[in-house]
């Protein structure tokens, strides 16, 4: 008779062993890349096998760079061009381009106009912005700084500050990053504070079609007929719609009859406040697109054959929804997406992409990206990116900085005009034989991060401190801020940064306030009014005129006594 019970022990002892050996076998197989995906080396026996070190306990060089380069690679002179030339034949209210929902439009944007002047257009000091958001902000003590690195008496930071305070004209703001703020989180809270501070309302820009519009709360997304493509897989796409990205990273081909409804929430303050919509997709055959306005009253507009971008400009009192339908020229007619927001005050658009490190700007269409910023441009662009990088036992991060340094580069030369704000990366924890623990490669990472920006000369904000500020990823983690994944954020833990951002721009702006007026102090004239200087006995200049001189010819006749004439000088 067998003894079962030995033969599964035998059997459990084997199974074991086999599975010791795969893993030490899969402990050595290095990092790999699958398309837009990083994996890391899997050892889950690293407790005994230290593979980063040698024999003698010595630090091993990293063998893989932090990134693939070629992913990041781009022609930064070429770009320039192309967005000069673009620029320099762009109509962006013409009547090929352009169409509102009362006809043609021949308004031009406006630009910022520059508050501080010289000399004699100097304004006076009850001209100047004012700024005291004391009651708002917490404690100096309390507030990460935006750090500027950028040179001379009027940045483009300082131009945002001017527009923001002056409150004259809509500021646009775009913020570009990846899942970390991926659905609005972060952005759409961020939009609110800045709305209620200067004024503003509307979600700000949202993709014509795209699987995940279900999982932003901001607006609600209804696309039928559309086959959407994002850049990340950008060799999916065929042509010509692979050339049609814009830095939103999302594109869609329609098939006649596509139809997308945008139906705004009450989910955020301000959100519901829509006054202007606008409509941007481009058709390479003469077209009819219909637009419905709060479910009620249809328009249909006409365009003629072209490579350029269009847009349809839509004003009302109040935008509840609306709804784009191809009617005819389906074929080569590619959905960009559409912006909700106010005639003046603060617009946020959302542009993550998931799974980017910033590399997918690089394969956006410089033309289009110029085009779309003609139509209304950006005064602020904020880089969020890094996280998918950010590794545990790495430290030297000098490479990704240099892509980082061609990020803002490429961001000056699509968006010229706008402040640039490196955000650093965010906090984030893991767990080893101690429990959970701070990643210190965040800081590592946040370093080489604020070395790009200041070798471009703009801005950067340290997110890293922010959070650590608040209790780092481990407490976001504890009060249901943040994922168990201990990475990513959630509308919760957005909520908390989006706010320390805005006490940090709420700070920019008094400081820059201050600045402006200091400097047109030290431009005043130290009198106000001119000395005035009376005549002697209030004669006449004339009178005192005559005085003098008969007093120098009496000093003289004196003289001339004293020494004897001129018999005895000589």
């Amino acid at each position: 008779m067998t003894n079962s019970g030995k033969d599964y022990a035998v059997r459990g002892w084997l199974v074991l062993a086999a599975t010791l050996v795969v893993l030490v076998v899969v402990s050595f197989v290095p990092p790999i890349e699958a398309g837009a995906i990083s994996l890391r080396r899997a050892s889950v026996i690293s407790d005994l096998i230290n593979l980063d070190k040698t024999a003698d306990g010595e630090l091993l060089a990293e063998e893989q760079p932090e990134i693939n380069v070629e992913e990041f690679e781009v022609d930064l002179e070429e770009v320039a061009a192309q967005v000069k030339q673009t620029t320099a034949q762009a109509s962006p209210m013409g009547e090929a381009t352009s169409a509102s929902w009362e006809g043609i439009f021949e308004e031009q944007p406006s630009g910022g106009e520059e508050l501080v002047a010289e000399g004699d257009n100097a304004p006076s000091l009850d001209e100047l912005p004012q700024a005291d958001f004391s009651e708002i902000l917490p404690d100096e003590s309390l507030i990460t700084r935006i750090e500027s690195f950028a040179q001379g008496e009027e940045t483009p930071l300082d131009r945002l500050y001017d527009k923001l305070l002056a409150g004259k004209e809509q500021v646009r703001v775009a913020f570009m990053g990846d899942s970390f703020v991926e659905g609005d989180i972060l952005t759409a809270d961020l939009r609110e504070l800045l709305q209620d501070t200067f004024s503003g309302g509307g979600v700000g820009y949202a993709p014509v079609a795209s699987p995940f519009t279900g999982f932003r709360q901001t607006i609600k997304t209804t696309s039928k007929g559309w086959t959407s493509y994002n850049i990340m897989q950008r060799k999916s796409a065929p042509e010509p719609y692979s050339d049609d990205f814009f830095v939103s990273g999302w594109v869609a081909k329609a098939s006649e009859g596509a139809s997308t409804r945008w139906e705004m929430t009450q989910k955020r303050r301000h959100a519901d406040e829509c006054r202007r919509a606008r409509l941007l997709f481009i058709c390479r055959e003469d077209a009819k697109v219909s637009v419905r306005l709060d479910d009620g009253e249809e328009r249909t507009f006409s365009f003629v054959a072209g490579e350029e971008v269009r847009q349809i400009v839509i004003e009302s009192e109040r935008i509840n929804s609306l709804e784009m339908k191809v009617l005819s020229g389906a074929a080569g007619f590619t959905g960009i997406g559409a912006e909700f927001d106010d005639v003046k005050g603060v617009a946020v658009d959302n542009l993550s992409v998931r799974s980017n490190n910033g590399q997918a700007m690089f394969w956006s269409n410089a033309a289009v990206n110029a085009q779309i910023n003609t139509m209304r441009p950006y005064d602020l662009v904020v880089l969020q990116y890094g996280l998918n990088i950010m590794q545990a036992e790495r430290h030297n991060y000098s490479l990704y900085a240099e892509q980082v340094e061609k990020m803002v580069q490429y961001v000056q030369s699509c968006f010229p005009g706008a402040a640039v704000i490196v955000m650093g990366v965010s906090d984030r924890s893991q767990k080893n034989e101690s429990g959970i623990v701070p990643m210190t490669a965040a800081k590592d990472l946040t370093r080489w991060q604020r070395t790009a920006a200041e070798k471009c000369g703009v801005a950067f904000w340290d997110t890293y401190s922010a959070m650590q500020q608040l209790g780092g990823m481990s407490t976001f983690v504890a009060n249901g801020w943040a994922g168990k994944d201990y990475t990513h954020i959630n509308y919760a833990g957005g909520a908390r940064i989006a706010r320390e951002l805005y006490y940090a721009l709420l700070k920019g702006a008094e400081e820059y306030c201050a600045s402006v007026h200091e400097r047109i102090e030290r431009t005043q004239p130290l009198l106000t009014k001119p000395i005035e200087i009376e005549p002697i006995n209030k004669m006449s200049v004339e009178g005192v005129e005559e005085v003098l001189k008969v007093e120098v010819e009496g000093i003289q006749d004196d003289a001339e006594d004293d020494l004897g004439g001129e018999d005895d000088i000589l």
